[in-house]
């Protein structure tokens, strides 16, 4: 039995995707995942892809920069609000995932700037 991370219903891990390197069972049921690539494909249709030239507000690197360390579509996702689903931008793929790691808390992130900001006393 496993815990699905977006409806936390208990359920049989026949019911979780593999991860993408197939090592662990991704977080959420398959239930969750189908309607999560239902949304961010309704975000992209909507929002499409950023202009020429774009950079990633967070990294400040462009397309060139970042070949190589996205997904197969491009460099750049649609980032989203999980829960309004409401778009907050486009970033690149590193940064979803740190914000992602960090569960869009802005709490934790300021912890995480005190934390490496003690390195630098």
């Amino acid at each position: 039995m496993k815990i699905c991370s977006k409806c936390k219903v208990h359920l049989s891990e026949a019911d979780f995707s593999p991860s993408s390197g197939g090592k662990y069972l991704r977080p959420e049921c398959k239930s969750c995942a189908k309607k999560l690539a239902k949304e961010r494909e309704e975000l992209r249709k909507l929002h499409g892809y950023p202009p020429a030239g774009y950079v990633c507000p967070i990294c400040l690197k462009d397309e060139e920069e970042l070949k190589g360390t996205g997904g197969n579509a491009s460099v750049w996702v649609v980032d989203h609000n999980h829960n309004t689903n409401t778009f907050r931008g486009h970033i690149c793929h590193n940064c979803n995932r740190g914000l992602g790691v960090f569960q869009d808390s802005i709490d934790r992130l300021n912890r995480a700037i005190a934390y490496l900001a003690q390195d630098l006393v």
